[in-house]
């Protein structure tokens, strides 16, 4: 018999070249029947409520799909339901035996099958069969077992259970015509019911063959007017939406990478090897893009997509190839692969209704456009069906993430209602912009805005941020081929405090290391999140970490609202060599001539070291910023973008929030100003935990700011510490979290939001 392992590897290797998830099930029970040389392999997925058979090697075809059973009922059910195997010499003499004659399975007498489990969670059963009546050995026992946990942890079971949970029960519905329901991720929040319309694929970099040239002059004249064609056409986009700010601030950032030195040293260089000029393109451009792709940090991996979206349009350049022209005289639901900003550009935006985009995430590009023209948006699909939803009428819902195709009058009906209702609730958030987050008995909460490229500081703004409670430095240092230098971060760092000037802007120092490389600096370690990253890292290069802070010194000239604050930290060495770099930038300067002076400093509270250490650093400091989802992580010790252990990361851990209130009280007794900058501070629940804690300085997405805005408006301060004394004395995340719906259910919270 061969290796379980060995055998899920080769299944996962041939994998990528089935066409569908049915295909992938299929192949899983083949080889799994031929390794262990039984009669039989089925494997059966838990589908609303009931497990199905969804394929077999050995069983009748006309069965799979049909054959479906409650937990408790038959083998499998019991199976499922006691989530333990069974090993039997004669399966119909078990009490649970149950008869489904389209199998023809009386001919089988011994039977194995094992529960396929995901987080506590039955995901299936995988049963193997014999004709001979006998029990399977050990080591058969070990290898189905074996070969289970496998599936389940490459999540190929998990996919195609996702799939089968997307389809409807019609399979001889022509696809065009059925209803369903696709899952994907809240780009941006609203619905709408539209006709869609999919756009053409455009080729992606990896696509792009690799070609020799024809003469290393005449590659760098095609390249250089395909950049310039590129930049003209991106003018164009500008002009169309000329009155959005926010599309006008993505195609300066457009602009800017389309300009990179460094971008374009990088083709010369790869044109040097006498390949074509879309060669060389592919290469520069994936070598910057793999870098994005590869960080867990959810911001940073989706500025991927810019890179990609710039590539291709470069390329279509370089082929002449004519943009798509989309002709409607009424709103539609743009869908596709990727929808970009490009598409954005090529017809008005009061045509668009909504956006379907397999790829993106919520902090892409098209999410932050979606959002600040108001058009919901679904994104991160990952279906490979949408082609065939062209003209097809569709209901999009961007604040919980799914699609309804060809929906019947009455769920239509209902959806119009929302519509309407949302209107009404956007209308009544409009005004809050020029009104402070005052709470009912008289206490002002500050609200920030997170960002960290220029495309994102309009919306801040438009919806009455007071200010930028996390401004993420290390942005322009990934978008190149070499470390950026002073006098282009001036610019950047300028941009930005000049936008929000007087109100603050909190600038955080370099965090890069660990699982957030530089293309031009690679650093490869075993557990990165404990690793050599943000403040360790900039103190080991004193030279980076001068430049960046003289770049934002001189920013500040003329704006003065320059905070710093300094990430990672757990020393306090590391916070006195820190005011040692910046005394000097400042001696530096002023020995040049620039009227600098030295701004507040603060930290990010994210190691918990800092929890015991804040008494030590009061002298050092002026600010504490509360990071609360590396808080969480290193607290729990689950890295959430771990799909194995992320179930275990929750900020409304006990542990977590009397974490947090400890450091509230300590800054409160210390006279230090303290704020929250993670998840939680746009966490409807976690806020009225926040507001109870004495915290009244909030930092999150711009997207989010009205809501918390009238929750903060509609909440009484002492409501909030009288509640979260109850909350500190229970003894899970689940009762806490039943609690604090309650609570948003007084306030009328999730009557007026969440209907």
């Amino acid at each position: 018999m061969l290796s379980p392992l060995l055998v899920a590897k080769k299944i996962f290797l041939d994998a990528a070249q089935v066409k569908d998830q049915q295909e992938l099930v299929q192949l899983i029970v083949q080889r799994i029947r031929t390794a262990l040389s039984a009669d039989v392999c089925s494997l059966y997925l838990m589908i609303d409520g009931e497990l199905v058979l969804t394929a077999s090697e050995g069983l009748a075809a006309e069965a799979i799909g049909v054959i479906r059973m409650p937990l408790g009922q038959g083998l499998v059910g019991t199976i499922a339901q006691r989530q333990h195997l069974l090993n039997l010499p004669y399966a119909d003499k078990h009490p649970n035996f149950r008869y489904f004659k389209e199998t023809g399975e009386e001919r089988y007498q011994g039977f194995l099958g094992v529960p396929l489990i995901h987080q506590g969670n039955v995901l299936g059963v995988l049963v193997v069969q014999v004709k001979e009546t006998r029990r399977f050995t050990e080591e058969e026992e070990a290898f189905l077992i074996t070969m289970g946990a496998n599936l389940v942890a490459s999540q190929a079971i998990g996919l195609v259970r996702a799939t089968e949970d997307n389809e409807p029960d019609d399979a001889a519905t022509p696809q065009a015509n059925k209803i369903r329901r696709i899952r994907g991720l809240g780009g941006a929040p609203g619905t709408a019911i539209a006709k869609a319309w999919v756009v053409r694929n455009e080729i992606t970099l990896e696509e792009i063959e690799i070609k020799p040239g024809s003469g290393i002059e005449f590659e760098q004249e095609r390249i250089r007017d395909a950049f310039e064609n590129s930049l003209e056409e991106l003018d164009g986009d500008d002009a169309t939406h000329g009155d959005t700010e926010t599309l006008s601030a993505l195609i300066e950032v457009y602009k800017l990478l389309l300009n990179s030195p460094e971008l374009h040293a990088a083709i010369q260089q790869h044109l040097k090897s006498d390949i074509s000029a879309s060669s060389a393109l592919k290469l520069a451009m994936l070598e910057q893009i793999a870098v994005f792709d590869a960080m867990d940090d959810p911001y940073l991996k989706a500025r991927a997509d810019d890179l990609r979206v710039l590539g291709a349009r470069v390329y279509r350049q370089l082929q002449n190839y004519e943009p798509e022209v989309i002709e409607t005289d009424v709103p539609i639901v743009l869908v596709g692969e990727n929808i970009t900003v490009d598409h954005f550009g090529r017809l008005d935006a009061s045509l668009i209704a909504g956006i379907i985009s397999n790829q993106g995430s919520t902090l892409s590009h098209t999410s932050v456009l979606a959002n600040a023209l108001g058009i919901p948006a679904v994104v991160g699909l990952d279906d490979a069906n949408l082609r065939s939803l062209h003209g097809t009428e569709v209901i999009i819902e961007g604040t919980r993430g799914f699609v309804i195709t060809n929906p019947p009058e009455p769920v239509k009906e209902e959806f119009r209602r929302l519509i309407q209702q949302n209107k009404a609730r956007q209308a009544d958030l409009a005004h809050l912009k020029s009104l402070p987050a005052e709470s009912t008995d008289g206490q002002t909460v500050r609200l920030f805005t997170n960002t960290g490229l220029l495309a994102d500081i309009t919306p801040g703004l438009e919806r009455g941020s007071e200010g930028i409670g996390l401004y993420r430095s290390e942005i322009p240092f990934m978008v190149h081929n070499t470390f950026p230098t002073e006098e282009e971060q001036v610019r950047i760092y300028k941009g930005v405090l000049s936008a929000y000037a007087p109100k603050p802007v909190v600038m955080r120092t370099l965090d890069i290391g660990g699982d957030k490389a530089l293309p031009y600096f690679p650093i490869k370690e075993e557990n990165p999140y404990l690793g050599w990253r943000g403040i360790r890292f900039t103190l080991d290069y004193r030279n980076i970490q001068l430049d960046q802070i003289r770049a934002m010194l001189l920013a500040n000239i003329d704006n003065d609202n320059l905070q710093i604050m300094v990430p990672m930290l757990s020393r306090e060495d590391e916070l006195l060599r820190v005011h040692a770099l910046v005394d000097e930038a400042i001696k530096q300067l002023k020995e040049e001539g620039y009227p600098v002076h030295k701004p507040s400093i603060g930290i990010m509270a994210e190691v918990p070291a800092i929890i015991w250490m804040l008494p030590r650093l009061r002298d050092y400091i002026d600010f504490v910023s509360i990071g609360s989802n590396d808080l969480t992580q290193y607290i729990l010790a689950v890295d959430r973008n771990n799909p194995r252990v992320a179930h275990l990361y929750s900020h409304f851990h006990p542990a977590v929030l009397s974490a947090i209130y400890h450091i509230v009280r300590e800054c409160r007794r210390l006279n230090l100003t303290v704020s929250v900058c993670g998840e939680m501070a746009s966490d409807p629940k976690a806020v009225l935990i926040l507001l109870g804690m004495g915290v009244r300085t909030l930092s999150l997405s711009a997207y989010k700011l009205p809501l918390v805005k009238w929750l903060i408006r509609h909440s009484n301060m002492r409501d909030c510490r009288v509640m979260l004394d109850e909350i500190l004395d229970l003894a899970n995340e689940v009762e806490i979290q039943e609690r604090l719906e309650l609570k948003l259910k007084e306030i009328g919270f999730t009557e007026q939001f969440e209907s």
